[in-house]
């Protein structure tokens, strides 16, 4: 097993309090009694940045806090197992393409083929955990049109800051 290193520790911890705040600064209720939030782009962030074991702990940890200290405590098991997977995928996706080239375009083909696969997972996650709550009905109409808001939104909201730290090496500077 490979050791974690103080460093990367801190910035682990740094990511997981940052997907928290940026999952709880704007939340808009939704009828499956979730809510809409800004965080997806740091699940995906933490992924990219951390890779994809270390950013998925990074994602996990910090969206699952966000929904204990936001008062959605009910979801918070699935949480940690949907956003863990989603940051998984999208830091492997990024990680298999885009970490062996400098290529723009290659980079961009990664991040939102990693944005597909990894907001389908949330999507299907949430709606079946919402499908186990609320029955399907409202988890089909509640709650899946507004995740798939979520990702598209995570992502176009996470592309640019990526390049901004792409292009200072942040993810090189961790390592």
């Amino acid at each position: 097993m490979k050791k974690i290193k103080t460093k990367q520790l801190a910035i682990t911890g740094l990511m997981a309090a940052l997907t928290m705040m940026g999952t709880m600064i704007i939340q808009i209720p939704t009828p499956t009694k979730g809510y809409l939030h800004l965080g997806d782009s740091l699940v995906y962030l933490s992924g990219i940045l951390l890779g994809p074991l270390v950013g998925a702990l990074a994602a996990g940890i910090g969206s699952t806090l966000a929904d204990v200290f936001s008062g959605y405590g009910i979801y918070a098991p699935a949480t940690f197992i949907i956003k863990s997977l989603d940051a998984l995928v999208v830091g492997y996706c990024y990680k298999a393409i885009a970490s062996k080239t400098n290529s723009l375009i290659k980079k961009t083909i990664s991040f939102i083929l990693g944005i597909i696969l990894g907001g389908s997972i949330m999507v299907s996650g949430y709606l079946a955990y919402e499908t186990f709550l609320y029955g399907f009905p409202a988890a089909l109409l509640g709650g899946v049109p507004l995740n798939i808001t979520q990702a598209i939104g995570g992502g176009v909201l996470a592309l640019p800051l990526m390049f901004a730290l792409e292009k200072f090496n942040f993810s090189q500077n961790l390592k």
